[in-house]
């Protein structure tokens, strides 16, 4: 399932722009759903947005079950490079 991130939210810097990812995401989940996440067009997201979305998500489900069903595509390198930070901050047991 393809989502694209300007359909679903106007801004990627805010909590709450991140919690209604968080929501569309944790839905389209529940239904069973690999997604690609499309970051076309999108400006790099803020740690803010990150926490309300991805962050909760990981928390619930776990990093490596995130990851595997979760991915990130048309990424710019800014967004890469933030996404690839936030993940790492996971990894190392602290939240970015």
């Amino acid at each position: 399932m393809k989502i694209k991130l300007t359909d679903v939210v106007s801004d990627t810097y805010t909590n709450a722009a991140g919690y209604t990812l968080y929501a569309v995401l944790k839905s389209a989940l529940a239904g069973g759903n690999q997604i690609s996440l499309s970051f076309s067009g999108a400006s790099a997201p803020s740690s803010s947005f990150l926490n309300s979305s991805f962050g909760n998500l990981i928390e619930e489900m776990g990093l490596d079950n995130f990851l595997s069903l979760v991915k990130p595509s048309e990424v710019t390198r800014t967004q890469a490079n933030m996404l690839k930070h936030y993940i790492q901050g996971f990894r190392s047991g602290a939240n970015a």
